[in-house]
């Protein structure tokens, strides 16, 4: 089992431990505010009240030994500076830290941070991009490579994927089709359930209403969005 710490149990925090327990993995939550502590130690496997600025205590915890840690602290900047540098300090191989603006993540960044997120910038430009591009889905993989999930364009359609070329026109790679398909139910009334190609055969011809799944640079997203 994959095990984790979470440093700060603020809104971000909690919903972090929260969806990596329900996916299976161990939590060790640390949170130095005894009230929130109180919040959510019914809740999670394992909420310690300690401060995480400290290097003893994050040893004591055992934090030298997870696969990852998410440092969520509220405003307290130079706090969450400190604990990143401890936390590479013991070696934890994946830090990812919460950031509160720019210079804030370019520290972090410059410390050893693997990873550093804006929450609430993040889901304003993944609201922002789905108002803009409906049918558009994106999900980062890596710096500059995305999957990206699309309605298929009428240009697609009626055409195998071989003949479309998408690999050399936008230096992607399509990993699955998702279909909706007709059947009858029970009241003998037609109702649609959906089909996952994966992966799909060069032959495979793309219909009207399909879903094309794909890994791509970010760079290549536009050239998608422009298509209709």
């Amino acid at each position: 089992m994959r095990s984790f710490a979470v440093i700060g149990l603020g809104r971000f925090g909690a919903a972090i431990a929260r969806y990596i327990e329900e996916e299976g993995g161990e939590v060790v939550a640390i949170e130095k505010d005894a009230s929130k502590v109180r919040d959510y130690e019914s809740e999670f496997t394992s909420v310690v009240e300690a401060d995480a600025a400290s290097i003893k205590s994050l040893r004591e915890l055992g934090v030298s030994d997870v696969d990852a840690a998410v440092v969520s602290i509220g405003t307290d900047m130079a706090a969450s500076i400190l604990i990143t540098l401890l936390l590479k300090e013991l070696g934890v191989p994946l830090v990812i830290v919460k950031a509160q603006g720019p210079l804030h993540g370019n520290v972090l960044k410059k410390i050893g941070a693997n990873r550093v997120v804006y929450p609430e910038n993040d889901i304003a430009k993944d609201i922002a991009r789905q108002l803009m591009w409906p049918g558009y889905n994106e999900l980062e993989l890596a710096p500059g490579l995305v999957i990206l999930e699309i309605s298929a364009p009428r240009a697609f359609t009626g055409k195998p994927l071989k003949k479309l070329k998408i690999r050399s026109a936008y230096s992607a790679n399509v990993i699955a089709v998702k279909r909706k398909e007709p059947f009858l139910t029970e009241e003998n009334q037609t109702d649609y359930k959906e089909k996952v190609i994966a992966p799909p055969d060069p032959e495979t011809v793309i219909e009207s209403g399909d879903s094309i799944i794909l890994v791509c640079p970010a760079s290549s997203v536009d050239k998608f969005r422009g298509m209709k």
